[in-house]
């Protein structure tokens, strides 16, 4: 089918799953992610616009926001890139925030799919300008998620992982 059909076909299926889940008390979250079709930042928010529906907003998964609005990866045609990254793509949810994923990226793919996860603090993210950024969007929520899906040992890291966002939760919480 063709890109429009597609993406009008999804936005109905998610506007009606929305729908679905309100009756019956629960929130859909979508996770944007460099592996799915819809990855560029100006596709995520218009599909956010397209469901149109106030039971859906968005999983903002912070090495997802930056490999889409950073790197560009996987991206069909002409790579889309935001000129200020992870904070800007956060800004342009304002209020379409439902949930986050907070973790660190190294600017690659795992397995050539989805974003490296990366332990916080690690590589590329400033999560000193991130995390306001999110929170001026409006995220407003008690759960701040750490995210080391795929990363090696990650139990081994988990600790740590804890202890970083801590003090994120203690500057800007």
């Amino acid at each position: 089918m063709d890109y429009k059909t597609c993406f009008s076909k999804i936005a109905d299926i998610l506007n009606s799953a929305a729908n679905i889940c309100m009756e019956s008390g629960v929130k859909l979250i979508w996770e944007f992610e460099p592996g799915f079709l819809f990855n560029k930042p100006s596709e995520v928010i218009r599909m956010v616009y397209k469901v149109d529906h106030p039971n859906f907003s968005t999983l903002f998964d912070s090495c997802h926001a930056y490999m889409c609005s950073v790197i560009g990866a996987r991206q069909m045609e002409e790579k889309e890139k935001l000129p200020g990254g992870v904070v800007q793509f956060s800004y342009m949810l304002t209020g379409k925030i439902g949930h986050i994923h907070l973790i660190d990226s190294d600017g690659t793919l795992h397995d050539g799919e989805t974003s490296t996860h990366a332990p916080l603090g690690t590589r590329l993210l400033d999560f000193n300008k991130v995390i306001p950024a999110i929170l001026e969007a409006g995220y407003d929520d008690e759960w701040w998620t750490i995210d080391l899906c795929f990363w090696p040992k990650a139990i081994e890291v988990t600790e740590e992982n804890k202890r970083y966002l801590d003090e994120l939760i203690k500057k800007f919480g």
